[in-house]
């Protein structure tokens, strides 16, 4: 290899400049720095159940990793211009379940899409079934590398116990609205609990196939248990494993966290091993590719259009 010197100090000063003012721009645009960042998320041995409350006391010992994330540049819809350049991730297992808390700076909570120019924050946590071998294709796998993913939803957060159909609807968004009555209907109409009561059967499609999307009750928390093998795969699983609970914190910066600011904190937890042959299965002391993904419903993102990290690894104790 042959070594290029230079005794012209304007060159030398140049190329020191440049690398600070990338430096500094990386910094203000909260951009890790790729080299300095450790490739596995080491999960923690801690005794007595894992609290779902991410600023649990127990959760500031925890060792967390920053993770860097990059717009989704392989695929249409693609979207270079994220907000969300990077997640605090930390993990903690009791022999039994397996928890993650996921961090990021978000300036504003929005956690509906009632109306049409409404999008949710969203989460999600990636994970080969396979886990032996080298991991599918960090962008949702392959044919034959089929992911598990755990998706965090800020409007489930939000429906978790809200009005009798469980849901946050177009009357608790718009409370001034005006519903009209159907012929059918006594003078002066039904209350709209009546007329929900009445939809919940066949005429509301939704719930009648079976769409966990539509329907509250199939919903174990505001966690989405996922497989995927490539684009346009994404399918709910029959039965749902992860719970989850995510806080919007408008001042942010609780003990042990990675953000100040308005910030988004949420725990996922699962049992080590399910029985299910489409979860992750997860055993003291092996190492599991991880991936994260994160949508900011102010930025307008949705499905594709999302920031991604590419495979750490957590490492179980």
């Amino acid at each position: 290899m042959r070594v290029v010197q230079t005794h012209n100090k304007s060159v030398v000063f140049g190329i020191l400049l440049s690398a600070l003012i990338v430096g500094v721009m990386l910094t203000i645009g909260q951009v890790p720095l790729a080299v300095s960042q450790p490739v596995t998320i080491p999960a923690k041995a801690v005794k007595g159940p894992i609290p779902m409350d991410g600023a649990n006391p127990l959760w500031e010992s925890v060792p967390g990793v920053i993770v860097p994330l990059s717009g989704q540049l392989i695929t249409t819809p693609m979207h270079p211009n994220i907000s969300v350049k990077s997640v605090f991730v930390k993990s903690m297992t009791n022999g039994k379940e397996l928890g993650l808390r996921v961090e990021w700076s978000d300036q504003t909570k929005n956690d509906t899409t009632i109306g049409p120019q409404d999008f949710r924050d969203q989460v999600a946590i990636m994970f080969p079934v396979n886990t032996s071998g080298a991991p599918p294709f960090q962008c949702m796998g392959q044919s034959g590398g089929t992911t598990n993913i755990w998706r965090w939803n800020a409007e489930w957060q939000k429906d978790l116990g809200k009005d009798s159909a469980g849901i946050w609807d177009v009357d608790d968004q718009y409370p001034g609205i005006f519903w009209d009555y159907y012929f059918e209907e006594p003078a002066g109409g039904v209350t709209y609990p009546d007329r929900i009561g009445r939809s919940l059967g066949p005429f509301n499609p939704g719930i009648w196939s079976g769409n966990i999307m539509s329907d509250p009750t199939l919903r174990v928390s505001s966690v989405e248990d996922l497989n995927a093998n490539g684009f346009s795969t994404l399918t709910t699983q029959a039965h749902q494993d992860v719970i989850g609970n995510g806080v919007w914190e408008p001042s942010g910066s609780v003990k042990g966290g990675g953000y100040t600011g308005p910030t988004w904190r949420v725990v996922v937890k699962r049992t080590l091993e399910t029985g299910d042959a489409n979860d992750t299965q997860f055993k003291a002391g092996m190492s599991v590719p991880i991936a994260f993904a994160v949508w900011d419903g102010n930025n307008i993102e949705r499905n594709g259009m999302k920031a991604l990290s590419t495979w750490f690894t957590l490492k179980l104790p």
